[in-house]
């Protein structure tokens, strides 16, 4: 503590109240001696001297060789509580040092000032306690004042109370340790945050050069967790990721760094693991901690999590590296059903590399505008005829041919390139749907489907209303299909306010995949639909299914009650045409009327498809 910058200042006071008192007691020693000097001038000099001396306001003691105090001034007496005649001829070891710091009797009685490594100057920061019993830091400033005999050298000690500045900077030092843990740790759960673990990990690495030696890095994070937030409210959010990162501590322990990284997103690195075995137990031991219900508002919850794991040579992979495989190794543990553990390998490394060139070679084309679109015929089988057509893009993938680029794509982390593909679909569509208006003299319609990517595009409407003036296309003659499962009714400002936007543009909304199990009649409350899109699963089974016919009957009877066109996709078959007309659906898409076609595939077979039915 005696290095501490602030105390310079009273490191020079000291030298200074040293060359005073030096020449003080200096004067006193050589007064001794004959002088040739004026008595009177001398003892004026003197005179002043003592009263600086006396008046300062540090303590001044003299010391003889052995430590012994011959003379203290009034400063020391304020200082420490006792008088001149309490510490005369006494040691300060003997009275002033604190119960911790105690020495035994005989090193103070055998003490004696080193001459040889004592210097003018010294300077020691030492905690003391007063008469009276109060602790107090004591700042202590030696300088020898030499005679011709060593047993005559005297020593000055100079003592300053410092400890409204030392208690100053400590306070200082504990604001700096607490912006510092705040700096590096998570508020909500006090485990280190993504900072701190990135400086972790890199000093792993460092540490271990010349030592190669393998990290172990655990990524967790909690399944549906947006669904406890949801139900319960976000104060029961909190009580998991507390409860999660408390489950990860307790396993980890005293061996690694814990770190919440992001939301519901934890990772453990362990600097030096047994091996995979360890590391695997080590997985399984967090979720079975995980699993262990939290107690809120009267509520048992249960979460799952899923667990990537990395077991990596320090000496060839770096930090970024290590924590790209735990994020590869934790997708591929969702992917296999949540709440599992999921090594990284070479083989998800290298399919890894391949989407990203998949995806590098997709954002190219995307910006040269080198997509295809496809059209597939929507028939009327009331008006026997084609009425419209659904718009689908298509890109030319490197290795596999013709894709949906849609369905390439995580709707969470590529939204930008999915809102990107429906719009040319849009776009493109309109223009081609457009064309064979003109081409056929049939006013066609054109359906285009959308996912939240583009919903929740803040640009969508006026997208959408740009380009249909643009191209001269009717708002009510486009129908935006949705799937129903994209629905939530607890999401006010989410889906449903973007297809208000959309409705009131004067656009018609189609409810795709209607009966596939993950929406319900009562969206017909809620959703200010036009239509309704039977899910192609029940269609594959209306021949023979009795209980597929049945739900196909009882949704397009539902669609009437509320007013909407029953449609259906997937009708591929004579037989299914027949049903559906005999159940009174409106318009099917499927093999039994054309497959995807491309725009100029649609020309011809507008002038030669003719269905016959029965």
């Amino acid at each position: 503590m005696a290095d501490w910058p602030i105390l310079d200042l009273f490191y020079w006071l000291g030298v200074v109240t040293i060359l005073l008192g030096v020449g003080y007691f200096g004067g006193l020693w050589m007064g001794r001696r004959p002088v040739r000097e004026n008595t009177s001038e001398l003892m004026r000099e003197r005179a002043i001297l003592k009263l600086v001396v006396e008046h300062a306001h540090e303590g001044l003691l003299i010391h003889d060789i052995y430590g012994r105090i011959e003379w203290s001034n009034p400063a020391y007496s304020r200082i420490t509580g006792y008088s001149p005649e309490e510490v005369l001829g006494r040691r300060p070891q003997e009275f002033i040092l604190t119960p911790e710091n105690q020495i035994s009797d005989e090193e103070i009685a055998n003490f004696k000032y080193d001459l040889t490594k004592f210097k003018t100057g010294l300077d020691e920061l030492i905690l003391n306690q007063r008469k009276n019993g109060e602790y107090f830091w004591n700042q202590l400033t030696f300088a020898v004042v030499e005679a011709d005999d060593v047993e005559n050298t005297k020593i000055i000690l100079i003592c300053r109370d410092v400890t409204n500045q030392v208690e100053h900077l400590q306070e200082l030092e504990d604001a700096r340790t607490k912006l510092k843990h705040q700096a590096e740790h998570d508020d909500l759960t006090g485990v280190a945050n993504r900072a701190r673990m990135s400086t972790y990990l890199q000093d792993q690495i460092n540490e271990s050069k010349g030592n190669p030696r393998d990290i172990g890095i655990v990524h967790f994070d909690l399944d549906h967790f947006k669904d406890v937030n949801d139900a319960h409210g976000h104060s029961a959010g909190d009580a998991v990721l507390r409860h999660a990162a408390s489950a990860l501590k307790a396993t980890v322990g005293g061996d690694g760094l814990v770190a919440r990284i992001g939301g519901d997103e934890f990772l453990a690195i362990l600097p030096d693991p047994a091996g995979p075995k360890q590391m695997e137990a080590l997985a399984q031991n967090i979720l079975g901690e995980l699993a262990k219900p939290v107690k809120v508002d009267g509520h048992r919850l249960r979460v799952g999590g899923s667990v990537g794991l990395v077991l990596g040579d320090s000496s060839k992979l770096s930090a970024s590296e290590l924590i790209n495989r735990a994020d590869l190794a934790l997708y591929a543990a969702k992917r296999t059903g949540r709440s599992q553990v999921s090594w990284y390998t070479d083989t998800l490394g290298a399919a890894h590399r391949y989407r990203r060139m998949s995806l590098a070679q997709l954002d190219q084309d995307l910006e040269t505008g080198d997509l295809r679109l496809l059209m597939q015929p929507l028939y009327c089988l009331q008006r026997r005829q084609v009425v419209g057509y659904e718009v689908t893009p298509r890109w030319l993938h490197p290795s596999e041919g013709l894709v949906d680029p849609v369905k390439l794509l995580s709707s969470h982390e590529d939204v930008r390139r999915i809102a990107e593909i429906e719009r040319f679909a849009l776009e493109q569509g309109l223009s081609e749907v457009k064309r064979l208006r003109e081409f056929s003299n049939i006013p066609f319609f054109m359906s285009v489907n959308l996912t939240a990517a583009s919903l929740k595009d803040l640009e969508l409407t006026e997208t959408i209303r740009t380009v249909s003036e643009n191209v001269e296309f009717s708002k009510s003659d486009i129908v935006v299909s949705i799937d129903e499962k994209l629905i939530r009714f607890d999401e006010p400002d989410g889906l449903l306010g973007a297809m208000e936007k959309v409705s009131g543009l004067g656009c018609q909304i189609s409810l795709d995949q209607f009966g596939g199990g993950h929406g319900g009649a009562g969206q017909l409350i809620h959703v200010d639909a036009d239509s309704l899109k039977i899910c192609p699963g029940l269609i594959e089974k209306l021949e023979t299914g009795e209980n597929e016919r049945k739900l196909v009957a009882s949704i397009i009877r539902l669609a009437g009650e509320f007013g909407l066109e029953a449609s259906a996709r997937g009708v591929d078959r004579p037989g299914q045409v027949k049903i559906l007309k005999e159940l009174g659906c409106t318009i099917i898409q499927g093999e039994a009327v054309s497959g995807l076609l491309t725009p100029r595939e649609a020309e011809a077979h507008i002038r030669d498809f003719e269905m016959e039915l029965q």
